[in-house]
């Protein structure tokens, strides 16, 4: 298995200049399967129980658990993205624009994957005031980067769009509620997943055997997994390991 490293660092938004590539239809066909582990940690002990200072609206939903580590007992890790390298954009996408939803004080999803040119729904569920400030950054640190915007949602029922045109990591960041964060990270194209609770993933859409570089980030991480993969019949696996010994320490 290979690591790639990937800079960090503040970006300016070019999302009135970027010229996007041409969208193609790309069938929706199951094409790369895997799971996504984390080795060298304690599952139980990297599971915390967020300080939410009292307040009083949150505290009425019961514990809320940190997001930032979403890791079985058996090591599955959840919240990975894996992507394809040299995707095409797809013009046969669903209707309904992904959402990210705040409820009972948290993101969800935490992580999105999505390709350039989509748009992502941000809904309030709750009856509290929320925001949604969005910081285009890029895997290697733990900065926040640029902020881009801020959408206040004071009522139940708020919703705003937005057009990701750019591709890269987004950091969304309630700022009434510090510890609400949750991930848009927007790839070259329409080949992407990420991994669920059991540490499972399914790239959806079809690829033409050959050999392909599969990479795998999670924002917990400074270097993505990458591993060049072959495709024959349509399908293909591949497997990830991250060693927590290479997290980020803070």
């Amino acid at each position: 298995m290979l690591i790639a490293n990937v800079s960090c660092g503040k970006i300016p938004e070019a999302a009135d200049t970027v010229t996007l590539a041409p969208a193609v239809t790309v069938a929706e066909a199951t094409s790369i399967t895997g799971k996504v582990t984390l080795k060298g940690a304690d599952s139980a002990k990297l599971t915390k129980v967020v300080d939410v200072g009292g307040n009083p609206f949150c505290t009425g939903h019961g514990d809320i658990i940190d997001p930032a580590w979403r890791v079985a007992a058996d090591g599955a890790l959840a919240d990975v993205v894996i992507t394809v390298r040299g995707s095409q954009r797809a013009d046969n996408l669903p209707a309904a624009a992904p959402l990210i939803d705040q409820t009972k004080c948290e993101f969800v999803p935490h992580t999105i994957a999505i390709q350039p040119g989509q748009n992502v729904r941000f809904h309030n569920s709750d009856l509290t005031f929320h925001n949604i400030r969005i910081a285009r950054c890029e895997a290697g640190t733990h900065g926040k980067g640029d902020n881009m915007d801020n959408f206040g949602q004071p009522s139940r029922g708020d919703e705003n769009v937005k057009t990701f045109n750019t591709p890269g990591i987004y950091r969304l960041e309630c700022d009434v509620h510090r510890w609400m964060n949750a991930w848009v990270f927007v790839h070259e194209g329409v080949h992407s997943a990420v991994s669920t609770a059991d540490g499972h993933f399914t790239i959806s859409r079809s690829l033409a055997d050959g050999d392909y570089v599969v990479e795998a980030w999670h924002p917990q991480f400074p270097q993505t997994l990458s591993q060049t993969v072959t495709v024959r019949g349509g399908k293909a696996t591949a497997d990830f390991v991250f060693d927590f010994a290479k997290a980020f320490q803070l």
